[in-house]
């Protein structure tokens, strides 16, 4: 390996070493490399004319520039691995009702490291996502809220709740972002409620990302909460125990897909399959119980089933 090739290689290392730990000191890269201190000092240097990585040097740490687009190193997939790719790329896009320009942008990468074939339906689904309607305030509040989340920024955030007559305004310290079926959520401490909420990213207006760090909480724990609830965007801290039982007809779809992680499945006369779970909340599985209409039976909680055969009968007077 040539002097050019291992310093060329050195680099892209270091860079990958501030993603990973944030900030760093010269000497800690020098004794993670094995190199001299004097010639990592010259690579931090370099970082930024040949990289394009700007540096921050603060109480003798080096750290990358918050909101700078560093571009990080190649992928190399199996093509296995580029199935999996896709299958993730498909889902995505199933779920979103809106263009990302970084998305297509990074979609667009990943197909040229895909093989020829797969890659040409890697960019079936990029012609598919660009034609999706843009808003591009919605793109801006992803990436501030991004930005802050990927640095452990407190970012000022304006939304609206689903019950609020107005615009209100928190700070938030942004632990988890996640994208679901039903939206964008981001997961924080939010100094108006004084405990961990959640927010749906589409009723976020505007975003500022403050100079204040904080130590992000129990992130787990915060994972694991919303794992829980049944789409994984609800907190609560009720407790019901659900049990819903399914008609033979739909008995093998109920078998076939994985619900939740308390999930279990008990085979019934007949050939029906009685489903149960423990859940924090019903907002969301009030809903996915009436979309299997008849074929669908509520046992407990009896709040759900409430719902359920009142939500039924309404519908049905739609049609007397």
């Amino acid at each position: 390996m040539t002097e050019q090739t291992r310093r060329s290689t050195r680099l892209v290392r270091i860079r990958d070493l501030f993603v990973k730990r944030g900030s760093l000191s010269a000497s800690e890269l020098a004794k993670e490399l094995g190199y001299s201190q004097r010639t990592i000092q010259r690579d931090l240097l370099a970082l930024d004319s040949e990289l394009n990585v700007p540096l921050i040097y603060e109480n003798r740490r080096w750290r990358i520039m918050e909101g700078a687009n560093v571009v990080f190193g190649p992928v190399r997939l199996t093509l296995h691995e580029s199935r999996a790719v896709y299958f993730a790329t498909r889902l995505m896009l199933r779920s979103a009702d809106e263009r990302d320009p970084d998305g297509i942008a990074a979609l667009e990468k990943i197909a040229d490291a895909l093989p020829a074939r797969v890659a040409s339906h890697m960019r079936r689904t990029v012609a598919e996502y660009s034609a999706l309607p843009a808003n591009m305030q919605y793109i801006e509040v992803v990436r501030r809220l991004t930005e802050a989340w990927a640095s452990n920024h407190t970012a000022t955030i304006t939304y609206r709740s689903a019950s609020a007559s107005g615009p209100r305004t928190t700070g938030l310290d942004p632990y988890l972002l996640d994208h679901t079926q039903s939206g964008t959520y981001v997961a924080g401490y939010s100094s108006e409620h004084g405990q961990v909420r959640i927010f749906k990213v589409d009723r976020i207006s505007e975003v500022e990302v403050t100079a204040h760090e904080f130590e992000p909480g129990d992130v787990e724990e915060t994972a694991d909460r919303l794992r829980n609830s049944w789409g994984g965007v609800v907190f609560g801290e009720s407790h019901y125990d659900v049990t819903v039982d399914f008609a033979p007809g739909v008995s093998n779809r109920i078998h076939e897909s994985y619900w939740h992680p308390s999930q279990t499945l008990e085979d019934m006369p007949g050939g029906g399959v009685r489903l149960s779970v423990s859940l924090p909340s019903l907002l969301e599985i009030t809903p996915w119980v009436l979309s299997w209409g008849a074929a669908a039976t509520v046992i407990e909680p009896p709040e759900l089933r409430d719902a359920v055969a009142t939500a039924l009968r309404e519908a049905a007077a739609n049609y007397n």
